[in-house]
């Protein structure tokens, strides 16, 4: 993506992108960031010995339908397969769809019974409780009020602790936003409503775009006296690859040139700080 604002200038951009910026290029933030997210060690996820050798003699045997059945009971599979869900679970299409059946065999027979059996073992993903874990070290890190207290509160900084469809009812009902799910934030500093939406963007592609354009929408649709911030972490504050070119990826360039307040968790505090 063409860049149209000099990022070595730091005057052209919004001032909390420049520190977010700075802070990732200055300090250690992937350790740092540990405390926001607490991505736990990756371990496999070992097979009873009975079923994996099962499974190594029905793959080195070419007995497809006891290798299928076997790996229809584990809750893991070798690889992402678009159809192999439905096979698995929706009645009748195990036993109705037999070209399907023989084309996973095709890929599954192409790697060795021993490489089926590492990848069914290997590490799971660690990015799926990414939302949990930022709300998690809100609680930790800021005052939490009830609902009824959030309202009353005219001095300090509090975050309202309620549940989702209480949280949406109430940005909606009552601060006239217009969401379709709770902010992952929503704080209250002396008067003032701040809403936020936070994202952990850990490299450029796929999803990540998306989720970049869902931030700064969020920011762009101001409704009222309701301020909002976007909250993104990770691959958006990175500005020269390991080769040293500048990164020029849409995800860190929309991040980086955003006219609206987006920054890293860890600035989140001093952020709200400023409206006490």
């Amino acid at each position: 993506m063409e860049r149209t604002l000099d990022i070595i200038n730091p005057d052209e951009l919004n001032e909390w992108v420049r520190r977010s910026l700075e802070l990732f290029q200055n300090t250690p933030y992937l350790d740092n960031i540990l405390e926001v997210y607490q991505f736990e060690v990756a371990r496999p996820v070992r097979l009873d010995p009975a079923i994996r050798r099962r499974i190594i003699m029905a793959h080195q045997g070419r007995r497809t339908t006891e290798l299928i059945e076997i790996l229809k009971n584990i809750t893991k599979f070798p690889y992402e397969d678009p159809i192999w869900y439905l096979l698995k679970n929706i009645n009748g299409c195990l036993e109705n769809n037999p070209a399907q059946i023989q084309r996973i065999a095709d890929t599954l027979y192409s790697m060795t019974a021993e490489e089926t059996v590492v990848r069914l073992e290997s590490a799971p993903k660690l990015n799926t409780q990414i939302g949990p874990m930022f709300n998690a070290w809100i609680k930790r890190t800021f005052n939490l009020l009830n609902i009824d207290k959030f309202q009353e509160s005219t001095e300090g900084l509090f975050v309202l602790d309620a549940s989702e469809e209480e949280a949406k009812n109430f940005i909606n009902d009552t601060l006239g936003q217009a969401l379709t799910k709770r902010p992952d934030l929503v704080a209250k500093v002396n008067r003032q409503y701040i809403i936020g939406e936070a994202k952990w963007i850990g490299q450029p592609g796929g999803n990540q775009e998306k989720q970049v354009q869902e931030v700064l929408q969020f920011c762009q649709n101001q409704r009222n006296n309701i301020i909002r911030v976007g909250i993104i972490d990770g691959f958006p504050w990175s500005i020269y690859n390991i080769k040293g070119r500048l990164i020029n990826n849409k995800e860190a360039v929309l991040v980086q040139e955003s006219e609206y307040d987006i920054i890293s968790a860890f600035l989140l505090e001093e952020y709200l700080n400023q409206f006490l």
